[in-house]
């Protein structure tokens, strides 16, 4: 019976190698887990400043439009009013262009009686 001892404890120095070789592979994991945990950290960190920078650059594009909206408004009103002073203005000429039209048609007879004195012999 002295041989199942012997045999139990080759075995268990088996067993201990195997499970030290295993306690290697597991540091090895864990130290590339720990790699890639600082990688995934690096890129959020990354991702981060870069959608801040996208969202500053945004607002501050976003201010501009604004801005620019704001100013096309109030020079479309100030068109708008423009464009209905000048509208009331047009009326006002053509109500004056006929009132010249009518004198300018009244001038025509005179004209011709003053050019008719003029071809008159002088006595």
């Amino acid at each position: 019976m002295p041989k199942p001892k012997a045999r139990r404890a080759t075995s268990l120095k088996d067993i201990l190698a195997e499970m030290r070789g295993h306690g290697v592979i597991l540091e090895d994991i864990r130290s590339q887990n720990r790699a890639t945990m600082e990688a995934l950290q690096a890129t959020r960190a990354a991702l981060e400043e870069k959608i801040d920078q996208v969202d500053r650059s945004s607002k501050a594009r976003d201010a501009v439009l604004e801005a620019v909206v704001r100013q096309n408004s109030k020079d479309i009103r100030q068109n708008s009013e423009d464009i209905r002073k000048n509208s009331e203005d047009i009326l006002k000429n053509s109500d004056d262009i006929r009132v010249l039209t009518t004198r300018v048609d009244a001038l025509g007879p005179l004209d011709q009686r003053v050019s008719a004195l003029e071809r008159r012999p002088s006595r």
